[in-house]
């Protein structure tokens, strides 16, 4: 009979020399099993398999410093726990975000000087975001695509394309910021 701990324990070592078979065997042992962990969570099906699959994909490209004292099961559901709150806290600061710019009340006939000022700022703010983050927010903010839509149209996750907005948002808040405005 297999002792799991030992296996894993030789296989984190393989790993550590660059042995892909070794990845592999860990990753198919542990992936169902954390994703239906983080699962239980996020309730997001997706989400759940992006945060295990962005924890392997960690996993190989740090192997070489990974030192673990415990079990490797118990290193991986460690590794899913904060990953996993690290997620929760960028949906929520990502939402109160949305919520505090769409919430926030301007009148550009009162102040037509004002509403030119912002645009040119804002116009100027988002040409220094890189090209594919404000394709995305174009995409979100003026076409009104929703984010599943967004994802399929540029073929990439659902994930890539709320970080992407939550990113444009964060670096236009700043930008803004620097101009006074």
């Amino acid at each position: 009979m297999e002792n799991t701990a030992e296996t894993d324990a030789l296989w984190m070592e393989g790993i550590k020399k660059d042995s892909y078979i070794s990845y592999n065997n860990l990753f198919v042992r542990y992936y169902q099993p954390l994703c239906q962990f983080v699962y239980g969570v996020t309730a997001s099906r997706p989400d759940a398999e992006d945060i295990v699959q962005e924890l392997f994909l960690h996993l190989w490209h740090h192997r070489k410093n990974i030192e673990i004292t415990g079990s490797v099961s118990g290193y991986l559901y460690k590794m899913a726990k904060n990953r996993t709150l690290n997620h929760i806290r960028k949906e929520t600061s990502y939402k109160m975000l949305l919520e505090r710019l769409e919430t926030t009340p301007y009148d550009e006939e009162e102040h037509p000087m004002e509403a030119y000022e912002f645009r040119t700022a804002l116009y100027d703010c988002m040409n220094r975001l890189p090209a594919r983050s404000r394709e995305i927010l174009l995409l979100d903010r003026m076409k009104g695509l929703k984010q599943k839509e967004i994802a399929e149209r540029l073929s990439i996750s659902l994930k890539t394309v709320k970080n992407q907005i939550w990113m444009s948002l964060q670096k236009l808040k700043l930008c803004l910021e620097h101009k006074g405005i």
